[in-house]
């Protein structure tokens, strides 16, 4: 199951994390792995960032600082609000571009009926 951090859990876990606890014990708290902790962390920091605050004040509007901090800096210009394991937006478009086609294709013989 996926779960995003504007769902309850991901609240009631950032919340944690600004109220001054620790990963571990805010992951355990929310009944989570600590990965997903840090995803949600992630998408904080990205969103906040995007919202145009300096690194320094988004690292405390968190209340949180990890040494991942220099990697997501780094994806800051290219955030899009996306899962970042997915495919490109171009790759997803071809994608469903192509299912359109056959799915009108295997339609067609059937229509002509």
């Amino acid at each position: 199951m996926y779960l995003s951090s504007g769902s309850p859990t991901g609240i009631r876990f950032l919340a944690s994390i600004k109220h001054g606890n620790g990963l571990k014990p805010s992951a355990r708290a929310a009944g989570v792995h600590q990965e997903v902790g840090y995803r949600w962390l992630r998408e904080s920091y990205l969103e906040i960032r995007c919202d145009g605050m300096s690194p320094a004040e988004a690292t405390e509007a968190l209340g949180f600082t990890t040494s991942r901090l220099p990697a997501w800096e780094a994806a800051v210009g290219g955030a899009s609000g996306r899962h970042h394991l997915r495919v490109s937006v171009e790759d997803e478009a071809t994608f469903w571009e192509a299912k359109l086609l056959a799915a009108r294709e295997v339609r067609l013989p059937l229509e002509a009926l």
